[in-house]
């Protein structure tokens, strides 16, 4: 500023923009209109999208400790810094640490940066929250409105979190397979529910797939343009992929590509595409990778083939830069794998693949609200609330399930 008059409106939106979340939120309290600014859909959008926000790598881990007379865990989200050098163990900055917690079971996403986190209820109720790192906000979800008949076991289930275009709306699809025990799998019945984090509601939805098929989680969130997708397995080992508009609320199918009905894949995004990873996963130096991505006419393109030479290995994720992140069996490590180079950088995570569990993620900071419908300014939740609390209502109907069971 030259004193008298202030730097040009496009002029400070253009620096906002550059800066991350955790200074942007400081920065609402300069005055009413950089408040109203970077709280505007449009702001938020441009932020996310900017080239200075770049893709990181996020680590959920589940880590076990023996005790005396039992298993402790805890959860840690760490985030690894954008520039990774080569051979050198990354520093890691912890964004959430859960220590000593029974109950957590897994993580989902990011859409926009928003992960959909799950608990068990003394393994008979599950609930359901939002949560934006960056901004530290969370919102737990409502109970979701299963009626199930008492016969029917639960087999199987899959989530999906996906942002709607139209109305810009988070929603949450839950698809749950049960088993029919009375009739040794006669009746078998799929469910599913759609959540909306404006109406802070649920709905059913009739899901349209035969129930012996098995839906598979993707590395990350492949929800693209609106469209959640999963990958599907039938009784017959052959792939399908499983699709849900969060617009349109409809189900829908498509196929794969022409791989060996013998190999493996996963779903995941590249490039800002669908793309399937297919392999032959866990031999050591011999498992070959092959990379595709879905074009805009719906066809399949293999655009990468990698054969890692390293030890026993899963893959855990593959980033925009074609390098992957493998688990390595025999030591528990979690490493980076870059194709060219053939260069292993170990991430520094020790990871307890037998009885816990792991997550890699690539984020990308984000300032998306979670909107709730009925919402005033007072309300605030915090996830270690969620993990650590037990509300009242689940209380009672646990406890009314424990009476019936044991008299």
């Amino acid at each position: 500023m030259d004193g008298r008059r202030p730097l040009p409106e496009d002029l400070v939106v253009d620096i906002l923009l550059r800066l991350p979340v955790e200074s942007l939120l400081r920065f609402k309290c300069v005055c009413k209109h950089w408040y109203a600014l970077i709280k505007s859909p449009s702001f938020i959008e441009k932020h996310f999208h900017h080239k200075n926000n770049c893709a990181r790598l996020l680590v959920c881990n589940l880590k076990v400790a023996r005790e005396v007379h039992s298993i402790v865990r805890s959860v840690v989200f760490s985030l690894l810094p954008e520039e990774i050098v080569p051979g050198v163990t990354p520093e890691q900055k912890t964004l959430l640490q859960l220590p000593r917690i029974t109950d957590f079971t897994c993580v989902a996403g990011p859409v926009n940066g928003l992960f959909l986190v799950q608990k068990k209820f003394y393994g008979y109720n599950v609930c359901l929250g939002l949560w934006n790192p960056a901004t530290r906000e969370f919102r737990s979800l409502p109970p979701a409105p299963f009626v199930i008949e008492a016969f029917f076991s639960d087999h199987d289930h899959q989530f999906g979190l996906g942002f709607d275009l139209l109305t810009l709306d988070y929603k949450v699809v839950w698809i749950r397979v049960f088993w029919d025990e009375q009739g040794e799998g006669a009746n078998n019945r799929v469910y599913a529910c759609v959540y909306s984090s404006c109406n802070n509601s649920w709905k059913h939805l009739t899901p349209e797939f035969p129930p012996s098929s098995t839906l598979s989680a993707p590395l990350d969130a492949t929800c693209l343009n609106g469209v959640y997708y999963w990958l599907c397995r039938g009784l017959d080992d052959i792939y399908t992929i499983r699709s849900f508009d969060m617009g349109s609320e409809q189900f829908g199918e498509m196929q794969v590509p022409d791989i060996p009905s013998e190999h493996w894949g996963t779903l995941t995004l590249h490039g800002g595409s669908l793309a399937m990873l297919t392999g032959d996963p866990g031999k050591p130096m011999t498992s070959i990778y092959d990379v595709w991505v879905m074009k805009q006419d719906g066809n399949w393109s293999k655009v990468l083939t990698v054969q890692p030479h390293i030890d026993a290995h899963w893959p855990r994720n593959i980033l925009d830069n074609d390098k992957m992140v493998f688990e390595i069996t025999d030591t528990s490590q979690l490493v980076r794998y870059d194709p060219k180079t053939r260069q292993v950088t170990d991430l520094g995570f020790h990871l307890d693949l037998n009885i816990a569990g792991c997550w890699v993620f690539n984020y990308k900071e984000s300032l998306a609200p979670i909107k709730r419908g009925n919402e005033t300014q007072g309300e605030v939740e915090q996830i270690e609330h969620f993990f650590y609390t037990i509300p009242m209502d689940e209380y009672m109907i646990w406890n009314t399930k424990y009476f019936n069971d044991n008299n």
